[in-house]
């Protein structure tokens, strides 16, 4: 059976396949290169059926050492040599590493056999070079050896130049001729020849160029302003050859000078400007041979060195001059001239116009017009020191002022204006200002007076603020009857621009006006607030009345209510029939036992009686059945006493030991009569016991 073998690098490359019936077949590799590592499995396929090895591991280390070549062995400074370094037996992507005199160059990516490149060498000698491989694909394998050393001769491009001034030696208004020349032009490659450049330069500024060409100059006439360093230089592509020369060109006469005097002018004051030269060339001029122009706001002035003129707006401006030797000319630097001007009187007012006694506040001062700086100086206040004097590049200065008690310590306040100290000071007048005195106090007055007013009738609450300063804000504020002071409402506010008091009416009030007044002073210093008042209102005298005669009436009415319901229940439509039960029980008597008499009568109502007159007591004294009752009474020990009972029975059936009588009309209620006789009676004798029922009752109506 015929059977497929393949190998396979990293379960992913095909790397070798062969169809065999033998249960073995083998791959090899030779030589073995660091590129063959990698995972290696073996797969077999027969028929429609396959199977793979499990995957094994292969490593392969170290790189062979590459072969370096270059060519041309000898160059000019500047110019490229083609380098070449080569792995032939290796597999894989390979990174070639390029060094210069050791020095790291340039990596590149080549497959085998290797790669070529220009290496550019622009230093002057022996260029020393070499390379070396790594594997991209497997950075494990590590680095090959360094291969060969290749030597390459670098000549140095004979191009610096050089650099002539003619004259050496220069006064202003000589001519002189600069040249850059490259002596070995002739001994360098006709190719290079062709190449170079040669620059002549000054602070950056090109002043002569040429190209193919031994030498390049300028020639100029010179001024004070061309001394300083030339520079040359040689050029051939990237090969740069400088060489730098300087000169000093001698000032035929010196920068003129302009002069203001006096340095500080005022307006009106006279002042003068004038031109000079410090200092000429005697060889080829001298002073008096220069000539000057003055000039200002650059225009021209006059002819000469020297302008007078009265300070003031229409002479201000910069003035300069200038200064003409030999067709040299030379200008000066600018003098500004600005005449100062004396600081007009100055002002002086309260900061917000107002001032509060007791307060501290501010004090402006400031004038119309001068030169600044202007130092200001407040004088005044004797009880507190001044404040210190200001500088300013201002107007104006303002000033923190000490509280004054008094409305006249103002006056003593003025201040100072001073720009020059060799002038004289200005001074302004008085402090003028509005004073505001501080509420001191607020009271709050009504009338009527007491707090007590009458329903529909007016109420006016006058607040005032004495010794305060107007204008017055009066609010008046109520607050209900028992509410905390923190929820009165306002109610009316009134701006008094120039009395110390306000009032305010409340029309026909009524009792919901009722409660805590308050009035609340204040002005633009601060605010108080006055005590609370209370406020009653009465009722209207008509609405007294009405009440009292509601009143008489419902009492009357109350009165005949009471007395109808009195003689309906003296003559009820109803009788209440009536059971008397008396019960007598022996008991032995003793000396010290009191002899107890009782009596229950229970009630039978009628069928029509009226159930609420049931168990009612109608007893307003003692009623006796006969006069041998009361005789015997009357007869009784005082130490006898009697008790008095109600008692209300439910109707009985049981007659055994009962006694019954019948009830007359206008008998409602049972009483029951208990009397006590002492033992020591000496109408009692010593076991003696009577229990004793008395049963009182109406008398029948006589007819």
């Amino acid at each position: 059976m015929v059977h497929l073998f393949s190998f396979l690098l990293n379960q992913g490359q095909v790397l070798y396949a062969k169809n065999s019936s033998e249960g073995q077949v083998e791959f090899s590799f030779a030589p073995a290169r660091a590129a063959h590592s990698g995972g290696y499995t073996c797969r077999v396929r027969v028929l429609e059926k396959e199977k793979s090895s499990r995957e094994q591991k292969l490593t392969v280390s170290g790189l062979m050492t590459p072969i370096l070549s270059a060519t041309p062995r000898a160059i000019y400074e500047g110019q490229e040599v083609k380098v070449s370094c080569l792995a032939p037996d290796e597999e894989g992507t390979l990174i070639f590493h390029l060094y210069v005199n050791d020095n790291y160059n340039r990596p590149v990516t080549s497959a085998p056999p290797g790669t070529e490149v220009a290496v550019k060498l622009t230093t002057p000698g022996s260029a020393r070079i070499h390379c070396k491989t790594t594997l991209l694909a497997n950075m494990a394998a590590g680095e090959s050896n360094l291969s060969n050393v290749v030597n390459v001769i670098v000549r140095e491009l004979e191009v610096t130049p050089t650099i002539h001034f003619s004259p050496s030696s220069v006064i202003e208004g000589d001519f002189l001729r600069v040249d850059c020349d490259v002596p070995n032009f002739n001994e360098l490659p006709e190719s290079e020849r062709s190449k170079l450049e040669l620059f002549l330069t000054k602070d950056g500024r090109i002043l002569s160029q040429e190209r193919g060409k031994q030498k390049c100059g300028h020639t100029l006439r010179t001024v004070s302003e061309d001394s300083g360093m030339y520079v040359c230089k040689a050029e051939i592509e990237y090969v740069q050859k400088t060489t730098s020369g300087t000169v000093s060109v001698e000032e035929l006469f010196a920068r003129p000078e302009v002069r203001v005097s006096p340095p500080v002018v005022f307006e009106g004051d006279t002042f003068t400007v004038r031109c000079s030269v410090s200092s000429v060339a005697p060889s080829r001029v001298n002073l008096t041979t220069v000539t000057y122009r003055l000039f200002r706001n650059d225009r021209e002035l006059q002819r000469g060195q020297q302008y007078t003129a009265a300070a003031g707006s229409a002479h201000d401006g910069g003035y300069f001059c200038e200064a003409n030797a030999k067709e040299i000319v030379k200008n000066s630097t600018e003098a500004i001239v600005k005449a100062k001007m004396h600081p007009s009187t100055p002002t002086i007012s309260a900061e917000g116009g107002v001032v509060i006694i007791g307060k501290p506040f501010q004090v402006l001062c400031r004038t119309g017009r001068g030169s600044l700086p202007i130092t200001f100086t407040l004088v005044g206040g004797q009880r507190s020191p001044p404040p210190p004097p200001q500088r300013v590049y201002a107007l104006s200065a303002l000033f923190n002022v000490s509280a004054i008690r008094k409305r006249a310590e103002l006056a003593e306040f003025s201040c100072r204006a001073q720009n020059d100290a060799t002038r004289p000071v200005v001074t302004s007048m008085s402090l003028r200002a509005a004073v505001t005195e501080l509420v001191s106090m607020a009271t709050l007055t009504v009338e009527p007076f007491g707090g007590g007013v009458t329903e529909g009738t007016d109420l006016k609450l006058t607040c005032k603020a004495p010794q305060s300063s107007p204008p017055l804000n009066f609010t008046f504020s109520r607050s209900l009857q028992g509410a905390p002071l923190g929820q009165q409402q306002p109610i009316q506010t009134l701006v008094v621009p120039s009395v110390n008091q306000a009032s305010y009416i409340i029309r026909a009030i009524d009792r919901g006006q009722a409660g805590q007044y308050q009035c609340h002073a204040a002005n633009a210093a601060n605010q108080r607030s006055s005590s609370i008042v209370h406020i009653h209102v009465k009722l209207a005298p008509w609405k007294v009345a009405l009440i009292t005669v509601c009143a008489i009436l419902l009492v009357a009415a109350i009165g005949v209510t009471l007395l109808i319901l009195m003689k309906r229940s003296s003559h009820p439509c109803s009788r209440t029939k009536r059971v008397g039960e008396l019960s007598v029980k022996p008991a032995k008597t003793k000396s010290n036992d009191p002899q107890r008499v009782s009596l229950v009568l229970e009630e039978q109502p009628a069928p029509n009686a009226t159930p609420g007159m049931l168990g009612r007591s109608v007893w307003s004294e003692h009623i006796s059945g006969s006069g041998s009752d009361s005789e015997s009474q009357s007869e009784e020990d005082p130490s006898v006493e009697v008790q008095y009972t109600q008692v209300a029975h439910p109707p009985q059936t049981d007659t055994t030991t009962a006694i019954t009588a019948p009830l007359t009309n206008g008998t409602d209620t049972e009483y029951s009569e208990v009397q006590t006789i002492n033992a020591d009676s000496p109408t009692q004798t010593e076991g003696a016991s009577l229990e004793y029922a008395e049963l009182n009752h109406s008398e029948p109506d006589p007819e």
